[in-house]
């Protein structure tokens, strides 16, 4: 008898423990991802990672609006199915299928569209009053200083950033993407002298110092040469670089901005001053590259203001200018972004800000073109 015991009685333990873990409620599953469609009581999701989930919203779920940034549904407030829309950003929790293609939903929380584009205004808006962008020309790891040369302010003396005793976000840009949103939580010690950086803070009364609140910053490659070959089919172009012997292969995604410099501005960049015999790029309206339009927008947006360009009207002998990622692979490059029109720039001539790009090319190029869409925070 007292055998037995000792035997029933772990068991009895067991099938608890078991029947416990058989009645327990399941965790709910969660999907983040925006709306592609909405058909009655069905939203199909297109997640973060992963495939098209279709989302069924039962009489009992609960649906809010948040707002973007928030931390909490603290003040969140009730919203109702009719006012979704295409491009509304939701997370739904519930009941998830085993081949992670349905969820049955239990809460549907959503940033909507429209509030997505009031923050991003009102953060763009805030970088380019209180942002800095420039080249890191020095990394003080022992001091915890970065040393800037700035591209804005109209300055051409170098700013110290002091990172020590602050508490500062760093990101660093994604290896195919300058898009904020796509940048990854980083530190000081991934930044290195070279790196494109953008800055949110303060800059002290003399202009020597930024107090930064925000850092964002990438290693890029900027490529000039000219076209052989386009796949439009596989997004790729074959490119003669000026500063490479070989072929190299650029792949131009769906997110790379392609833009055209119009034969009139290159021109004007090649052209020298009027009258003076001055250097190209210092002609009429040179200086307007670096001023502040009236209303807004300034130089950090040129790369948006110049023609949008499809990949099928490049074709082989357009001479180019490739922004992309620094990569292992040097015959590779992802671009970030591609301008065409650069024949009236071509290597050897000189330049009226002697800017270079890569080894031994030179362009008459502004400056602030080779920002690559960082002046904007997306």
């Amino acid at each position: 008898m007292r055998l037995s015991k000792v035997f029933v009685a772990p068991l009895l333990l067991i099938l608890s423990v078991w029947a416990s873990a058989q009645t327990a409620p399941r965790k709910a599953d969660s999907v983040v991802g925006e709306v592609t469609a909405i058909d009655h009581r069905q939203l199909t999701l297109k997640p973060d990672t992963g495939g098209a989930v279709v989302i069924t919203i039962g009489e009992g779920a609960s649906l809010l609006r948040a707002q973007p940034g928030a931390t909490s549904l603290t003040d969140a407030s009730p919203v109702s199915l009719e006012e979704l829309a295409l491009g509304d950003r939701v997370l739904v929790r519930g009941r998830l299928s085993d081949d992670k293609t349905t969820l049955a939903a239990r809460q549907v929380v959503v940033m909507t569209k429209g509030d997505i584009s009031q923050k991003r205004e009102a953060e763009q808006a805030d970088w380019r009053k209180r942002g800095v962008l420039g080249t890191v020309t020095a990394v003080d790891t022992a001091k915890r200083e970065i040393t800037l040369q700035p591209r804005r302010f109209g300055a051409a003396s170098p700013i110290a950033l002091p990172t020590a005793d602050r508490k500062i976000a760093f990101r660093r840009y994604a290896p195919d993407s300058v898009k904020f949103s796509d940048a990854k939580p980083s530190a000081l010690g991934e930044v290195q002298v070279g790196d494109q950086l953008r800055a949110l803070g303060d800059r002290s009364q003399d202009g020597t110092t930024f107090l930064a609140e925000q850092i964002v910053f990438g290693t890029f490659r900027t490529i000039v040469g000219d076209v052989v070959a386009v796949d439009v089919a596989k997004r790729e172009l074959a490119v003669k670089a000026d500063d490479a012997g070989d072929r190299l292969s650029v792949s131009v995604g769906p997110d790379a901005r392609l833009r055209r410099l119009p034969p009139e501005m290159a021109a004007r960049l090649a052209g020298p001053r009027e009258g003076t015999g001055g250097p190209p790029g210092s002609g009429p309206g040179a200086g307007g590259w670096g001023a502040r339009r009236e209303g807004g927008g300034g130089s950090e947006d040129l790369l948006e203001r110049l023609p949008v360009l499809t990949l099928a009207e490049l074709k082989a002998g357009d001479r180019i200018l490739v922004a992309g990622t620094k990569g292992s692979d040097v015959s590779r490059v992802t671009a970030i972004a591609v301008v065409s029109g650069l024949e009236a720039l071509r290597s050897g001539a000189p330049t009226g800000n002697g800017r270079r790009m890569g080894r031994g090319a030179e362009v008459g190029l502004p400056a602030d073109l080779m920002d690559l869409g960082m002046g904007g925070l997306q």
